[in-house]
């Protein structure tokens, strides 16, 4: 009986709980370009790489090489070992198949932008930096006339006519607010549009050496998707590789 209860328990404990090991592993599903579903059940997000969302240019690009790369073939799943999950319960981890970095080939071929999340984002931190570098000199993929033909150019004045889509937004930087553990680019007044440098992006802006202060009174250019937020439109910043 108290070997049935630890059992039942053990399967009752959130996922987050519980350790996967390092290994070979068959791919069951690719759900995007940064993200598998191994034949055992895990979700596995691949580390360092933030690939295109469901509305954003080249998705779908990068989920169908996620698919060539690794679907139905054993890959071999390096998690890491300082943080096993992130916050949803995904296995962090570096994935190879045919013994090439999965996570780095897409950065490389423009898919994806590097995201430099500690502490395990910080291992290959390097590494990813040159791959994106590569690509974005190249012009593949994201990086390239293709994926900015479909992203309009607008002010941030014009901010709440494009909530929900895809765009390069241009303005001037008034001011520069710390609060709580995010950052704020303001565009100017209560209701105007700003950007919000998430936590995350944080330690990348710090190891590139980017002073977010030395924004305020210039000229930036801002790629993302704009959503509303207690009634200001705002871009969302997880890399430092959507501001210019």
């Amino acid at each position: 009986m108290p070997l049935i209860i630890f059992l039942i328990a053990l399967l009752l404990l959130p996922s987050t709980a519980l350790s996967m090991a390092s290994g070979t592993y068959t791919v069951r599903e690719v759900i995007d370009g940064d993200t598998i579903v191994l034949l055992n059940g895990e979700k596995v997000r691949y580390i360092g790489v933030d690939t295109p969302e469901v509305n954003e240019p080249f998705y779908l690009e990068a989920r169908v090489r996620n698919m060539v790369l690794v679907l139905g073939k054993p890959v071999r799943v390096s998690v890491c070992g300082m943080e096993q999950r992130d916050k949803y319960g995904r296995v962090l981890a570096w994935v190879y198949s045919d013994g090439a970095l999965v996570n780095e080939t897409l950065l490389r071929e423009g898919l994806g932008r590097a995201l430099m999340i500690p502490p395990c984002g910080l291992v290959t931190a390097r590494q990813f930096e040159l791959a994106e570098s590569e690509a974005r000199s190249r012009k593949l993929g994201v990086w390239g006339p293709a994926a900015q033909a479909g992203v309009p150019t607008i002010r941030s004045d014009e901010a709440w006519l494009h909530i929900g889509r895809m765009v390069k937004l241009k303005g001037v930087v008034q001011d520069v607010i710390h609060f709580g553990n995010s950052w704020y680019l303001d565009f100017g007044g209560p209701d105007a549009f700003r950007a919000v440098v998430l936590p995350r992006a944080l330690p990348e802006f710090e190891r590139r050496g980017i002073d977010l202060h030395a924004f305020k009174g210039r000229e930036v250019a801002i790629t993302g998707i704009i959503t509303e937020y207690r009634g200001r439109p705002e871009i969302l910043i997880d890399s430092p590789s959507r501001l210019e």
